[in-house]
């Protein structure tokens, strides 16, 4: 499986290079694209990444209409290259409705009103509607990227359409100073903002980070009021900081915050041993797209 859009940076894994390599060794194995985020992007921002059905490799891929498709939640879409790699347990065939059909559902009965959501968006917004808002997005990510660097933060995002529209960034360990994102994060939820802090996969959770997911509706002046109140919320950190009060602060944080600064105390205890990226903990421990 290659991901177009990855949960923690939002980066593309580069899905071409799996296809040439398998190719090159004679492996054959089947690549199944998971673009949930970047199916309704890469496309329309970055149309010359080669990652789909043009390569020989790719036999599925799925994509999330309530993501940048721009629809409610929830709704989403597999599309295979040819029938015959469609799983035959998946297909029921039945007659009931006075014929003989196949039927390929995973959700049974359920409400159509997210599929005319997504009919109804294809239609009014078209090629040239999804490729402007995906730029206009981008064009917001990069700018929120820049002034995030010039604070001196470090970046673990793309820019310029290479990625996903969002910034993924963490302190500067060089600046040396003591309170870390989820301290940050912690100030912003004062001011009204959800900024996820989180730490990277298993083997990399050393890394803190923080990320803002661009959406349609964040606008270029609210991107600004964001990047004040990130400068804001450092200036008082760096103050609590300068007054020794800093280790005050984070028992603060640990009695106080949400959720979201607690993840050692939210891990299940019936799985805390297993190895995989959840690592048995419930909630949304690590950030999605």
């Amino acid at each position: 499986c290659s991901i177009l859009g990855t949960t923690y940076t939002g980066q593309y894994e580069d899905t071409k290079a799996i296809n040439d390599l398998l190719i090159q060794r004679n492996i054959d194995c089947p690549i199944h694209v998971d673009a949930a985020s970047g199916g309704f992007v890469a496309p329309f921002v970055n149309p010359n990444l080669v990652w789909d059905f043009r390569l020989e490799k790719v036999v599925s891929i799925n994509v999330s209409g309530h993501k940048y498709g721009l629809v409610y939640p929830g709704v989403g879409w597999c599309v295979w290259r040819d029938p015959e790699f469609l799983p035959k347990e998946l297909i029921f065939n039945i007659n009931y409705l006075g014929a003989d059909q196949a039927s390929f559902t995973l959700n049974f009965s359920r409400g159509a009103s997210q599929v005319i959501g997504q009919y109804y968006q294809l239609i009014r917004l078209g090629r040239k509607g999804y490729r402007s808002i995906m730029l206009n997005l981008t064009r917001t990510a990069d700018y929120l990227a820049a002034a995030v660097q010039k604070m001196g933060f470090q970046l673990m995002s793309q820019t310029r359409g290479q990625g996903l529209p969002l910034v993924a960034f963490h302190l500067n360990k060089a600046h040396g100073h003591k309170f870390d994102e989820f301290a940050i994060a912690h100030q912003l939820r004062q001011r009204g903002w959800v900024v996820p802090a989180y730490t990277m996969a298993p083997q990399a959770k050393q890394q803190k980070l923080m990320r803002v997911v661009v959406r349609e509706d964040f606008s270029r002046s609210r991107c600004d009021a964001l990047i004040a109140d990130i400068k804001l919320a450092v200036d008082e950190l760096k103050k609590v900081e300068a007054a020794g009060k800093l280790e005050q602060h984070q028992e603060h944080i640990r009695n106080h915050a949400t959720r979201t600064g607690k993840h050692q105390s939210r891990m299940n205890q019936h799985y805390s041993d297993e190895k995989h990226s959840l690592q048995g903990k419930h909630g949304k421990t690590h950030g999605v797209c």
